[in-house]
């Protein structure tokens, strides 16, 4: 219940309420649920003013939709859907008994008009508000998606060019390394083939290592969401060609029939019959809700909501039978049997959707937090193994070179060979030098991190000072550090109201020592007691959620080594205290 509540808050100051879905229901609830009925009046006879009230009545919330878009707060938009519906559910059975007398046909009762306008408040203002929150979840669970999918791309394109340019510096540096050898093979013995060896080879595929490690990535950075269709994700699945269908939370589809016909049943039934039909509706409902769950027909694919249709036209069938022998006329008896089918398939059809949105974020959220962690390095290794291989040629070989050149002026064929020894020897260690190149600074991978989330939001990153030393000094915080903003991120661009995040990692001092506190915020509503998974990788490395002004926030702090005394303790509040 916490969820839907959340929901309707959400879609009562969202700014879109009201929409062309909400006008097109209420056409079949207009000429159906929402009928005159009473002594005299026909139906069929009555369509046509039906009709005109409904284009009032369309047309009224036309207008509400429109002043809902112009509204400057949550606040403002909601009072305005809310008053309008009122006022515009009040005023739908007065207008539609003057096109009833326009028409020259019998209206219902004046006296009724009160308990009409009653139940027309309460009916509109509950089917507009189950459409828009189930408008809501699906607009927001395909934004969501659609944020997600651009994500995955990124860190796709990502792993791929980490992946193209770690092949071509492999390729590189055999190549540098057998051609090197072969110089040093074929190298002159003398001064000036030294020179020339240090200067035209070793010096030139020096430079080459270097400029490859230099190079700068390829394409535009918005490639991934111009073109998500250009390419195939392998964790995608075909999208189903068959409208999906779901059993829909028990009980919903007999709640909506109950607050949609009731009203009028209580006013036109004796108490007895009315007992009776609810009794029909709460044990046709179980039937219809539990039947189709057990395990045994719910193991089958397409059994349970196959039984579900089967049974919800069976009930509704029931119920315009039950109408019928109670003396309802059999026009009106038909509306049941339309309305509870109807609201039947609309729930599963609704529930479905839900469902296969919720599974493709989930699916995707996995996709992320995968390419995240196999991107996590990107390019940085590969870069900076190249540049220790170039900077071993510059400054052992051609050193080398130069120093030999200047101490022997007329070398003989041992120092050559020494020389081409001790050559051979620093080409040899170029993959050993790729390979073993230090670990990129520790900020190094999260900024490729930021870069590229920040193709997809807006995304404000900080970074104090002190706390770049720590992520330059420390691998194992800048290992958890990362997985802590990463998961920040992906759940910001899952829950969070606007596209934008904003990650502070700052060094504080605290009572017990030092800490690096890192956080990722983001704008939205906590729901009160909202906290991690228990088992989850965020719950091992101390993270927590936190609500702060304007949003939310995932927070995680990491002891350091002590390096100082310590005189001040860390505020609660976020403030970060002033080190001694």
């Amino acid at each position: 219940m916490r969820k839907l509540r959340r929901a309707a808050v959400r879609a009562f100051g969202g700014g879109r309420f009201l929409t062309v879905w909400s006008i097109a229901a209420s056409l079949p609830l207009s000429l159906t649920v929402m009928a005159p009925t009473g002594v005299g009046i026909d139906t069929l006879t009555a369509l046509p003013a039906m009709v005109a009230t409904w284009l009032c009545f369309a047309a009224a919330l036309t207008g509400i939709a429109a002043w809902e878009r112009r509204g400057r707060s949550r606040r403002e938009r909601a009072a305005v859907v809310t008053a309008g519906i009122v006022v515009c559910a009040a005023m739908r059975p007065v207008t539609q008994d003057g096109w009833l007398h326009l028409a020259g046909l019998p209206a219902p009762p004046s006296g009724q008009l009160p308990y009409r306008i009653a139940t027309n408040i309460v009916v509109w203002m509950i089917v507009l508000s189950i459409i828009a929150v189930l408008e809501s979840s699906l607009r927001s669970l395909r934004r969501t998606n659609a944020l997600l999918r651009s994500v995955a791309q990124e860190l796709a394109r990502a792993q791929d060019d980490a992946h193209a340019l770690a092949t071509d510096a492999r390729n590189l540096l055999d190549r540098a390394q057998s051609t090197l050898d072969a110089a040093i093979i074929e190298m002159e013995p003398t001064p000036t083939g030294v020179r020339r060896l240090g200067h035209e080879w070793i010096r030139e595929w020096s430079h080459r290592l270097a400029e490859l490690a230099e190079k700068k990535e390829a394409g535009n950075p918005r490639r991934a969401r111009d073109g998500f269709g250009d390419r195939a994700d392998p964790r995608s699945s075909p999208s189903p060609r068959y409208v999906p269908f779901r059993l829909p939370p028990p009980g919903l589809v007999t709640l909506i029939y109950a607050v949609c016909l009731l009203p009028y049943a209580t006013r036109t039934q004796t108490p007895l019959e009315l007992l009776i039909g609810i009794a029909a509706l709460a044990a046709g409902g179980a039937l219809v809700d539990f039947l189709p769950r057990r395990r045994a027909i719910a193991r089958v694919p397409y059994h349970a909501s196959l039984l579900f249709m089967i049974l919800s036209c069976v009930v509704g069938i029931a119920l315009a039978a039950l109408a019928a022998a109670q003396g309802v006329a059999p026009l009106l008896a038909a509306v049941s049997a339309i309305a509870y089918i109807g609201f039947a398939f609309a729930a599963g059809t609704c529930a479905g959707a839900l469902h296969r949105l919720r599974s493709e974020q989930h699916r995707l959220s996995s996709a992320v937090a995968d390419a995240q962690q196999l991107a996590r390095a990107g390019t940085r290794p590969t870069r900076d193994g190249l540049r220790a291989a170039a900077d071993l040629l510059h400054a052992d070989a051609q050193g080398a070179c130069i120093l030999f050149a200047l101490a022997h002026p007329t070398p003989d064929p041992d120092d050559i060979r020494r020389l081409r020894a001790e050559l051979a020897t620093v080409v040899s260690r170029l993959p050993e030098a790729f390979a073993t190149a230090d670990d990129p600074r520790a900020h190094t991978s999260l900024t490729a991190l930021f870069e590229t989330w920040a193709h997809v939001i807006e995304l404000r990153v900080d970074v104090d000072d002190e706390a770049r030393d720590v992520l330059s000094s420390i691998p194992w915080v800048v290992r958890d550090c990362y997985d802590i903003v990463a998961e920040g991120l992906l759940n910001a661009a899952k829950h969070a109201s606007e596209r934008r995040a904003e990650v502070s990692i700052r060094r504080v001092t605290t009572g017990a020592g030092p800490r690096l506190r890192v956080r990722v915020s983001s704008p939205g509503i906590a729901a009160r007691g909202t906290r991690l998974r228990a088992s989850s990788r965020m719950q091992e490395l101390g993270a927590h959620l936190v609500r702060i002004p304007g949003g939310v926030a995932l927070e995680a702090a990491f002891a350091l080594p002590l390096r100082a005394a310590v005189v001040s303790t860390e505020h609660r509040d976020g403030e970060h205290p002033t080190p001694p």
